[in-house]
């Protein structure tokens, strides 16, 4: 098989074909008429033909250089019209995302602006959280769950952030108790987040002290829901605390008592394997990353700051 011709000398030689002028094909490539001069001769000792007649500052092409230029430049055409459709469709595809409401609403919508300035090209669809995964799951490009990272055919990847829980409640929940340590919250009222029940047992095991039961505890599907019954003084919560920062940085929730624990579940991505090949998805990942380790160290500023 015969070693191709570097595309630049393709260029350069059917740019001065055209204009029957190296000047011209200089102007319009934006290099020098030199340059173009010496592609052109380049590309014609590699080939072994003469491809322009030169007759001091004009050029004609030969029959040979005629026939060349026809082929080569139907082919830099084809080239040219597959780089745009590609491009085309890159810009019309969106990424398709599954995410629970929680990490979406708190976390994801405020930071989406950003990534859009970066990448105006790509466009991210919302399909619906962890919840509607059977049905858009298919769908999906990438997924953002929580849990400990053990689902089976796809490609997971820990985010640096949201293994730090800690309990919250209102201010006046907490003024009227004597709360010194998570002895104290045994008492209850606990409040439940039903997709992580299992958080509660988990506390309680990290600082050497039974399991309540919680047969009668307030549950709560999601975790917006969570948050105004811990603001509205209905009970103590459990959450990652990188997801209400805002309210803890406001007032309107405390930390209940100083105790966090990490957590060994968190918030990631998976997605099928090969599936970060596509640009949209591997850059989106990235972005994510990034996003998640400059939470993370803030985080960890603020509330380590409190045990």
């Amino acid at each position: 098989m015969h070693r191709l011709p570097s595309l630049n000398a393709i260029r350069s030689f059917v740019a001065a074909a055209r204009a029957q002028s190296f000047t011209v094909a200089a102007q319009e490539l934006h290099v020098t008429q030199g340059a173009v001069s010496r592609m052109v001769q380049a590309l014609e000792q590699e080939l072994g033909v003469q491809l322009f007649n030169r007759n001091g500052r004009f050029i004609t092409l030969t029959q040979a250089g005629q026939s060349y230029y026809e082929d080569v430049s139907q082919a830099l055409q084809l080239i040219e019209d597959a780089t745009r459709k590609l491009h085309q469709e890159q810009a019309n595809v969106a990424l398709q995302l599954v995410v629970n409401s929680g990490f979406a609403i708190r976390w994801l919508m405020p930071r989406l602006p950003s990534f859009q300035q970066q990448y105006p090209r790509i466009d991210v669809h919302i399909l619906g959280g962890e919840a509607e995964m059977a049905q858009s799951g298919d769908k999906a490009n990438l997924t953002v769950r929580y849990g400990v990272g053990n689902w089976p055919g796809v490609i997971c990847d820990f985010l640096p952030v949201g293994n730090l829980m800690g309990v919250v409640c209102s201010p006046g929940l907490k003024a009227s108790r004597e709360l010194h340590g998570p002895h104290d919250l045994l008492q209850g009222p606990l409040l439940t987040h039903t997709p992580s029940s299992g958080f509660w047992a988990e506390y309680f095991e990290h600082y050497g002290l039974p399991a309540p039961d919680l047969g009668v505890a307030p549950r709560f599907y999601q975790l917006m829901l969570l948050a105004e019954a811990a603001m509205a003084g209905l009970g103590f919560a459990l959450v990652p605390l990188f997801l209400f920062q805002n309210e803890l940085e406001s007032g309107r929730l405390v930390l209940a008592v100083p105790h966090t624990f990490d957590s060994a579940r968190g918030y990631c991505t998976t997605h099928a394997p090969g599936a970060d090949s596509d640009y949209k998805v591997r850059v989106f990942k990235e972005w994510l990353m990034q996003q998640a380790q400059e939470c993370h160290h803030q985080t960890e500023a603020v509330w380590r700051r409190s045990e």
